[in-house]
């Protein structure tokens, strides 16, 4: 008996024990957990993700906008501490089959954080995933899901590389922004390319918080309190959705009939991009920009794997290169007008100034290697404007050894930067290109050796190293089109706040008015009509019977030895009273004649003509690599062997000329 009673004894001290250490262990090793707790199931505090601002193009109409998603959340301070928040990780990934390094990354980039805020682990999760998550909610402390805003691209592949996508703020991003005293913090969405980087502290709302009660599943039961969201604002663009719509599908209908008609064709090379600018001539306003090959920018709304992504990057194509801003090649022929520009300022040439090519050639004195037009065997006499049409090389290499006689190499690079070549136009998109003009300095440096005649005779004609953008290019002819300003080109029209208020009206900005007299660009103009209306010019097969007056300059481009020459055409229109500019530049294009087509179709949309009925035969059949329509040598030889000839020895490249472009090619491809 006496020992039955001391077994209870010890069987009741032992539950005592058991009790009191229960009790220990819950009030002094984890009471502030359950306090915590406690509270927590009473009161949690959940993010309300504020949405982006819209984008609208200048009619109204919606570019980017919204959409709901879910994202998967982590608060740490409901995690027990029985339990790692490593382990909770695992369950989930194990759950979901969502990565478990991705999870761990997302965490351990906050764990250090004094606030208690929740941790996003996953965006736009899946209904799938959802579901799961419900399922096993007892087993995945401390994690929930909330409603968010996921950007929406109305219009996926419409000018992707101007809208530009967003993505999880980076650690360099985040410290930059922080530092400029703008409220951010880790996991937060922000843009990575074009407006929407540019403009992210417009666009980016205010976040907001949900106070709600909850019970001991950590289930809401009400809302106590709400700090709503703030939306960002929205941008109102310059951009036309109609016009820039048509100026894509014709961007890439010729580009891609090009790529396919010349894969069968051993003499002719597919070209490797293309871009096109619409602006308003007396503002600086982007009517339309393209680049092509291009993307859609939902997938990177809605996450691309590292793998997508990495066959973005790698493509040889480069769709992710806006080639409006950031493709810096050799102009061509376009750049006559700048030499055209110095020629008149500078050694007194009029309209009807006269010159003569005799045999297709210059010779710098003492000179015994040629520059050659491309045209052979010379084209006699002919007046300025006459030059400028027939875009005649044996002229501006005149005109650019005289100048070179006059002022060395400066001169010539002085009026380049009047125009804007060499330095960024301002436009508002990150990562614009400055371009090269080069000069002695430039060439002693990558060269060691001193400027030359026959660098001035290359730089005339807009090779020997010179570099521009597109966009520079289509500033400097709008200066022309509007009488001599130089306008700093603007996307944006303005910036309006959610409420209806303009947060920031963006007018035209003038960077600089162009030191040349009005005389001198009536000239360049009457050139320029000449181009498109005479029988002789160089683009007067699309244009000689449109039905509006067009001015322009077609340009062809040496590249390289292994490449194909670079096609260009810069213009106007109506002349009497110019509203729009357009350029078209086909990278690799073979020849400016391809590019006309493009120009015409652009022309007609925005002027509203009607397609003629039975459209005559343009140049864009023509397996011409040169600046000019060859067409009309083939004409005169009636012989297509010696039109083959004739473009076979346009090909060559002056040894010089091939070390500067192979060289330039490696630098600005490295950088």
């Amino acid at each position: 008996m006496v020992k039955r009673i001391l077994v209870l004894k010890v069987v009741f001290l032992l539950a005592l024990i058991i009790v009191v250490a229960r009790a220990a262990q819950l009030q002094l090793v984890m009471g502030d957990y359950y306090y915590q707790l406690s509270e927590g199931n009473r009161i949690s505090l959940r993010p309300i993700n504020a949405p982006r601002g819209k984008i609208y193009d200048k009619n109204g109409k919606i570019l980017v906008s919204n959409k709901l998603a879910y994202d998967l959340y982590l608060l740490p301070n409901e995690v027990p501490p029985d339990i790692s928040v490593k382990e909770i990780l695992h369950r989930l990934s194990k759950y979901t089959n969502l990565p478990i390094s991705q999870l761990e990354k997302n965490y351990q980039e906050h764990e250090g954080d004094s606030s208690p805020s929740p941790i996003i682990l996953k965006r736009n999760i899946t209904p799938e995933t959802m579901v799961i998550i419900q399922e096993n909610a007892e087993s995945l402390p401390g994690i929930f899901i909330k409603e968010s805003a996921i950007r929406y691209y109305v219009y996926g592949d419409l000018a992707p590389h101007v809208v530009g996508y967003v993505g999880e703020i980076s650690t360099e991003e985040l410290r930059n922004l922080t530092s400029q005293g703008y409220d951010y913090r880790g996991g937060d969405i922000v843009g990575k390319a074009g407006l929407e980087r540019q403009y992210e502290i417009y666009l980016k709302g205010t976040d907001g918080i949900e106070q709600i009660e909850v019970n001991s599943l950590r289930e809401k039961v009400r809302t106590l309190g709400i700090k709503p969201p703030r939306p960002g604002n929205n941008l109102i663009l310059n951009l036309d959705y109609e016009l820039q719509k048509e100026t894509e599908r014709l961007l890439e209908e010729h580009f891609y009939k090009l790529r396919e008609e010349f894969l069968d064709d051993p003499e002719m090379y597919s070209p490797t991009g293309a871009a096109a600018i619409v602006m308003d001539p007396d503002t600086g306003e982007i009517l339309a920009m393209a680049s092509i090959p291009d993307y859609n920018l939902n997938e990177f709304a809605e996450g691309l794997s590292l793998k997508e992504y990495k066959e973005l990057l790698n493509d040889p194509l480069k769709p992710l290169l806006n080639r409006t801003i950031m493709a810096a090649v050799p102009p061509g022929s376009i750049f006559k007008l700048v030499t055209g520009t110095a020629a008149i300022e500078e050694l007194g040439i009029r309209a009807d100034t006269k010159f003569v090519d005799e045999n297709g050639m210059f010779f710098v004195p003492n000179w015994s290697r040629p520059y050659k037009n491309w045209h052979p065997g010379g084209e006699g006499e002919l007046s300025f404007t006459r030059a400028i049409a027939r875009s005649n090389n044996v002229v501006f290499y005149e005109l650019g050894y005289r100048l070179y006689k006059k002022y060395r190499g400066k001169k010539l690079k002085w009026y380049a930067h009047q125009y804007g070549l060499g330095s960024p136009t301002g436009i508002d998109l990150p990562g614009e290109k400055e371009g090269l003009v080069p000069d002695e300095k430039w060439k002693r440096k990558v060269f060691n050796e001193g400027w030359y005649p026959g660098d001035s005779v290359n730089l005339s004609i807009g090779q020997g190293g010179l570099l521009t953008t597109p966009l520079q290019l289509a500033v400097m002819v709008s200066s022309i089109a509007n009488g001599g300003i130089i306008y700093e080109p603007h996307l944006v029209d303005k910036v309006i706040s959610p409420d209806g208020e303009v947060v920031l009206d963006v007018k035209p900005r003038i960077k600089k008015r162009l030191p040349f007299r009005r005389q001198t660009l009536n000239i360049l103009e009457k050139g320029m009509v000449e181009v498109t209306s005479t029988s002789y010019g160089t683009a007067r097969s699309v244009f000689a019977d449109f039905p509006i007056k067009v001015a322009g300059k077609t340009g062809t481009a040496q590249t390289g030895t292994s490449r194909p020459n670079h096609g260009w055409f810069a213009g106007y229109a109506p002349v009497e009273d110019p509203e729009i500019t357009v350029l078209v530049f086909l990278e690799n294009g073979n020849s400016s004649s391809y590019t006309l087509p493009i120009v015409a179709g652009i022309l007609r949309t925005y002027f509203g003509i009607e397609e003629p009925v039975e459209e005559e035969q343009n140049n864009e059949g023509s397996s011409s690599s040169l600046d000019e329509n060859v067409q009309e040598v083939e004409d005169k030889t009636g012989d297509k062997k010696d039109k083959e000839q004739e473009i076979e020895k346009e090909r060559e490249i002056q040894d010089d000329d091939k070390k500067l472009l192979e060289y330039l090619e490696e630098v600005f491809s490295k950088e």
